[in-house]
């Protein structure tokens, strides 16, 4: 089974539309999650038509997008996939902290997976689907795959090169530029993923989209 990755689409906030590079990635899915942050109701239909589509919901969604849960477990390919989005916490903000003064890229996450797997602890899942960070992820935590597709959005506010937002928003683009400037190009591409299933178990994918 071959199931489609995405998160982070912010479309109506910061994109106008859903990439044709994302839908092309996706074309030939036979299940598409979304991790949030769509963040515009939008998104969903489009990617209906490839594909039945199960979504959670982000901390930039608008109000015109459907209401979601924030946390869901999917039956699908014979796994249970917990599918959350992530939400921002003091760890969050210690990890950009330590990265600005560093001013280079620092190998920590401050538990940020280990975090998502225990969001469903409860729920016996094979699988883990996060978003939020805007960085693709692949990891194992006490036997459970976590991962994130990155973002089709990477660089939020900041997307296409705007200028950073007045006030104390532009601050804090600030300090986020240069944070996601130290993760580096690779971090910073835009991606969505993929879940392939099948009798060897489970394979996640990141898919970049100037390369889809």
């Amino acid at each position: 089974m071959n199931i489609g990755v995405i998160a982070d689409t912010h479309v109506g906030e910061f994109l106008d539309r859903l990439p044709g590079t994302a839908l092309g990635a996706l074309a030939g899915s036979d299940l598409i999650l979304h991790a949030g942050d769509l963040s515009d109701g939008s998104v969903i239909p489009a990617l209906e038509r490839i594909a039945p589509v199960v979504a959670v919901h982000g901390d930039h969604d608008l109000p015109s997008t459907p209401d979601l849960p924030r946390r869901a477990v999917v039956q699908a390919g014979g796994l249970r996939i917990g599918l959350v989005h992530g939400r921002r916490t003091a760890a969050d903000i210690a990890v950009i902290a330590a990265h600005w003064a560093a001013r280079r890229r620092l190998r920590f996450d401050m538990g940020r997976s280990r975090a998502m797997a225990r969001e469903f602890r409860r729920h016996d899942v094979d699988v883990v689907v996060f978003g939020h960070w805007h960085e693709a992820v692949i990891t194992h935590v006490e036997g459970v795959l976590v991962f994130s597709p990155g973002a089709v959005c990477p660089w939020g506010s900041l997307q296409g090169g705007r200028p950073p937002r007045p006030g104390a928003a532009g601050v804090a683009d600030r300090v986020v530029r240069r944070y996601r400037q130290q993760l580096g190009d690779t971090a910073m591409r835009a991606s969505v993923g993929r879940l392939v299933t099948g009798p060897h178990g489970v394979r996640a994918e990141v898919i970049p989209l100037d390369a889809a």
